[in-house]
């Protein structure tokens, strides 16, 4: 026995209805749940489901970061926002920057660069020239890192003697991006850092940037030591900074 040609598209239609119903059901159950959760690594693990399962949930979570009052559940939010480049929310994430919670202005930061929102590069600079926490300073380099705002560079360079060792990677990783007329005398000063890997990383740098070679292993699986090519670079800077002064 064969349905009818309408009544087979009529069945198939009800039946597409009734998923969309489910899964608008289901997106529903997980924000209830990811604004009612108290256990940040929890929150997270459903923040993760809604992100990747649903990838229209941007202005669901747009609503709860700008409604909610727990602090954790607004930063969670804004961190879905952006990795779903949920453009709408750029007003909300740059009035975010001023927020007194540094997770709030990290993660705002962050989400204004995965959503491509050139605009917003002014907001972060100022956000950036006063900011003192290194979270905030480290997300914050990196947006403007993802904008391509070279007009950063100045300032990014005042931010580079942070006392985190890993906010100063993170900031001459956006000074290599960014600089159209990368500064070798600067990154050089860098080979002394305290920092094995702060020096390691500008080590590197002076490779890519003056194409020379210090004699870096090349480094599979396991541990690794820089320190021999970090020496090389130091004996080369100090036998040619004369040629490299800018």
């Amino acid at each position: 026995m064969s349905y009818p040609r309408r009544v087979a598209s009529l069945f198939l239609a009800t039946c597409l209805v009734g998923i969309h119903q489910v899964a608008a059901q289901d997106l529903s159950t997980l924000l209830l749940r990811f604004q009612a959760e108290q256990d940040r690594a929890a929150k997270e693990a459903i923040l993760e489901n809604i992100t990747t399962g649903y990838p229209s949930a941007g202005s669901a979570l747009l609503k709860i970061a700008s409604t909610t009052e727990d602090t954790d559940t607004t930063w969670l939010a804004i961190r879905g926002i952006g990795r779903q480049e949920f453009k709408d929310a750029a007003p909300f994430l740059k009035q975010s920057l001023s927020s007194r919670s540094n997770y709030v202005r990290a993660n705002a930061a962050r989400a204004l660069g995965e959503i491509h929102d050139v605009s917003a590069t002014p907001n972060l600079m100022r956000t950036l020239k006063n900011e003192q926490d290194s979270g905030v300073i480290e997300q914050t380099a990196l947006a403007l890192q993802m904008l391509g705002a070279h007009e950063a560079v100045p300032l990014l360079k005042t931010k580079a003697a942070n006392p985190s060792p890993q906010t100063r990677l993170w900031i001459l990783g956006a000074l290599e991006t960014l600089d159209p007329k990368p500064d070798v005398s600067f990154f050089a000063a860098f080979l002394f850092d305290e920092n094995e890997i702060v020096a390691s990383y500008a080590a590197g740098a002076l490779e890519r940037l003056t194409g020379q070679d210090f004699g870096f292993p090349k480094c599979g699986p396991g541990a690794c030591s820089f320190g021999e090519g970090v020496k090389n670079a130091r004996r080369w800077w100090n036998d040619h900074k004369q040629d490299w002064k800018q």
